[in-house]
């Protein structure tokens, strides 16, 4: 019913994102400004199937039905579900610029996947038009995880690629967030580091903070704890140690002051990896993971950086990579590190990079290129 009325100058954007608006959309919303300035915006953060979402679905159909464009970040029901009108484009951004675990139908049947009957039942991301991916590996997985033809794959990248290779914003942000921490200041002159440790969420699971911050303990830095909000493990308390998550600073901003992310299975690896910045991974469940999930990539070869099994082995590792302490590296040891990165990119973000690696000399502009997508008609 609702398709029979008129379709509008306006674009939907449609989040899984319960807090706040993240990096993707913000540029997405300035490119439609910019390009489309007749067309309205809609941001609609989407609800878990629950019965106070009934409501809420009937206005997600509402503007479904009538926008001239819509673009979404993870698996929206009535976007798979539903029949659209065969001229509305539906693009599929993802929240993450690629994938280490399993995911969508790639980790249906796992024990923190869907079950199969449910997926198939909810028709699990159907309906795209296209779906942005960053490099030739992300599009492999991207096509089985999803379930859909090769060819709606598009090489567009994510909007958060050029927040990344925007040096002079990153530096702007990162004199923000050291003049809002000074201990961070402090920290580098007594020749201490910033440690970001980006742990994958467990469901049902503790992670272990706290072993990480007691191998810290004695380190002149300071080591920044980023869990997911729906963590429920024990974090330190005290000591150098800095819980990052509800701060206001999102992931995407501590990279600005890192010198090290530690981290196991997190796509935060591919962001590190756009402003070079030396990891470690510390996969130190890796059997009961594969267990419970499982992984899209061979984790010893393609991960940029040395794997380590214990907290004090990935304190160690993170200090010896990390950017005040480079001069200390030997010339081999930097090179490997640098090839490493440049490795992981040549392969999982070659979409936005060059063949080798490289970044690019001029940024990709990937918002523009997702709007452009959307074909929109003013």
């Amino acid at each position: 019913m609702f398709k029979l009325l008129p379709v509008q100058r306006k674009v939907v954007l449609i989040t899984r994102e319960p807090r706040q608006i993240s990096v993707d959309f913000s540029l997405l919303q300035e490119a439609i400004r910019r390009k489309h300035p007749d067309h309205r915006i809609v941001v609609i953060k989407h609800k878990k199937l629950s019965v106070s979402y009934l409501g809420k679905a009937f206005r997600e159909m509402y503007h479904l039905a009538t926008c001239a464009g819509c673009l979404v970040d993870g698996y929206i029901i009535p976007v798979s579900i539903l029949n659209h009108r065969e001229e509305l484009r539906i693009g599929q951004i993802w929240h993450a610029l690629g994938a280490i675990k399993k995911f969508g139908h790639l980790a249906s049947g796992t024990r923190e996947g869907p079950h199969p009957r449910v997926a198939e039942a909810m028709r699990m991301h159907q309906n795209y038009t296209f779906v942005c991916a960053s490099g030739s590996v992300p599009a492999s997985i991207y096509t089985a995880a999803f379930g859909i033809p090769a060819e709606r794959i598009k090489p567009y990248g994510m909007p958060r690629i050029d927040y990344l290779l925007d040096d002079a914003g990153q530096q702007d942000r990162r004199k923000k967030i050291l003049h809002r921490f000074p201990q961070f200041q402090k920290a580098q002159e007594d020749g201490g580091q910033i440690i970001l440790y980006v742990p994958t969420f467990r469901r049902g699971k503790q992670i272990p903070y706290t072993q990480l911050a007691a191998a810290f303990a004695d380190e002149p830095g300071t080591l920044v704890l980023l869990p997911h909000p729906q963590d429920k493990s024990p974090l330190p308390e005290a000591g150098n140690t800095l819980i990052g998550t509800g701060t206001g600073v999102g992931v995407l901003d501590w990279l600005a002051v890192a010198d090290v992310v530690i981290t196991d299975y997190s796509a935060v690896t591919y962001e590190a990896s756009l402003r070079n910045i030396p990891m470690v991974f510390w996969p130190y469940d890796m059997e009961d993971y594969q267990d419970a999930r499982g992984l899209v990539v061979d984790y010893q070869a393609e991960v940029p950086g040395p794997i380590v099994s214990s907290a004090t082995e990935a304190v160690e590792q993170a200090l010896r990579l990390g950017g005040l302490n480079a001069e200390e590296l030997s010339s081999a040891a930097r090179e490997e590190m640098e090839a490493n990165i440049l490795r992981f990119r040549s392969r999982h973000l070659d979409f936005v990079t060059d063949d080798d690696g490289a970044l690019p000399v001029t940024p990709p502009r990937c918002a523009d290129q997702i709007v452009d997508a959307l074909q929109l008609q003013s």
